[in-house]
């Protein structure tokens, strides 16, 4: 009895054994089933999501074109009606930034804005303030260039030295302290005559120069002769001969190689004539052919032609501003020319390609100004602005605005511009 009793219980034992081998294997099959099933909507879930950064991507692919974008204007100079009409006796400083008010959004936009300074900032210490012929103008004009939206101040020109070596020295500190960049003049000999600026990863190089009169080994800057201390601290072509003042520049241009694209100012050309000589047409054409891409010219005072030329083995295109005219001063057309109160502001858009390392000027727009010019009753001063010839300015805003003489600075401006599928001039205000 007692040993089939233990016979049953092991029957028992061995039924519930392989029940249990049977439960824990289903149990563990659906497990099993389970991770595979959250796996497979994981790899389901992981595939999109790599398709949708997939596409993003494709939407939005790492950056191969860079884009930027340069201002210039034209002369700024100071005379003796000017530095009445900005000075304050109550403080008993000067502040020009009125001067700028409605130009001003548009140097500030550009990228990179540059300007010609055709004054000097000597200070009131040993010289007084003066105009013509030999300027010497308030370091608050270095205030206002800046507050204007400048970057970068090129002193190469004819009144660089109107007030000897003090003039160099102290405009180069006035404007660094200022931040702002400076081409054409150095304080050491050993400083480069060009500055490479990177934009929006696009390097731009410039210099700038001016003709000078170079006898026996010395320099003349507007009938004054050059210290030997400073001679060499001017960028300076001689204006008599092409080919020599094509070397002085070119020797520059030789080390800008690690520019993207090349910009050269040049003070250059005859006063108050509406079109370039035969000496800015051949420099024009060398420089074009070394592979320079834009020249701004000043000096003339007036608007000469903007246009497009081609190097001699027609692979190279250079934008060719031959004058930007003036900008801020009191030539006015009753004591200088008919034009002397025209003004151009030139804006550049650039771009490079980064995979085959090309860069390109791909817009150019031009921007007639005209300087107004009235009294004001309660200041018993007169008043100066630049005025943009914009359509998307609105010109009721300006005060005492003659239209009629703006009218005409607008249409003569225009005609001085070669408009082209590349270079275009802003739309006509007055219609």
């Amino acid at each position: 009895m007692f040993y089939n009793n233990k016979n049953k219980s092991r029957k028992n034992f061995f039924i519930c054994f392989i029940l249990s081998i049977f439960i824990m294997g289903s149990f563990s099959y659906v497990n099993i089933n389970k991770t595979n099933l959250f796996s497979k909507d994981k790899v389901q879930e992981a595939a999109k999501f790599s398709s949708k950064i997939e596409i993003k991507n494709k939407k939005n692919p790492n950056k191969k074109v860079s884009k930027a974008s340069i201002l210039a204007v034209g002369d700024i100079m100071i005379y003796n009606s000017q530095l009445n009409a900005q000075y304050n006796a109550s403080t008993k400083s000067y502040d020009f930034k009125n001067n700028f008010k409605y130009v001003k959004k548009y140097i500030e936009k550009a990228d990179y804005s540059i300007a010609n300074l055709e004054t000097t900032l000597t200070g009131n210490d040993i010289y007084k303030y003066s105009s013509y012929p030999k300027f010497n103008s308030p370091d608050e004009l270095a205030d206002a260039l800046k507050y204007a939206g400048f970057d970068l101040i090129s002193t190469a020109n004819n009144h660089a030295y109107d007030k000897g070596d003090l003039s160099i020295k102290n405009t180069l500190y006035t404007l660094k302290k200022n931040n702002l960049d400076v081409i054409g003049t150095r304080q050491n000999y050993k400083d480069k005559k060009f500055i490479i600026k990177k934009i929006n990863n696009i390097n731009i190089g410039i210099t700038s120069f001016t003709f000078g009169e170079i006898k026996n080994d010395n320099l003349y800057l507007n009938d004054s002769q050059v210290s030997n201390n400073y001679k060499n601290k001017i960028n300076v072509f001689n204006d008599s001969n092409v080919d020599s003042a094509f070397e002085s520049i070119n020797s520059t241009l030789n080390k800008m190689s690690d520019a993207d694209l090349k910009v050269v100012y040049l003070h250059w050309g005859n006063k108050y004539h509406l079109n370039e000589n035969d000496f800015q047409q051949q420099l024009s054409q060398k420089l074009c052919n070394a592979g320079v891409d834009i020249i701004i010219g000043s000096h003339p005072h007036v608007i000469q032609p903007v246009t497009t030329i081609k190097s001699s083995d027609n692979n190279h295109e250079t934008i060719v501003a031959y004058s930007l005219g003036n900008f801020l001063s009191n030539q006015r057309r009753e004591d200088f020319s008919m034009y002397d109160e025209d003004g151009l502001i030139i804006n550049i858009d650039i771009s490079k390609n980064h995979k085959d390392n090309k860069t390109t000027i791909t817009k150019v727009c031009c921007i007639p100004t005209w300087l107004n010019k009235y009294y004001n009753n309660q200041t018993s001063k007169y008043i100066f602005e630049i005025i943009p010839l914009d359509k998307t300015f609105d010109l009721n805003k300006a005060s005492y605005l003659d239209k009629n003489k703006a009218k005409k600075s607008y249409e003569h401006t225009s005609s001085q511009i070669k408009t082209s599928d590349l270079i275009s001039i802003s739309k006509n205000p007055f219609k």
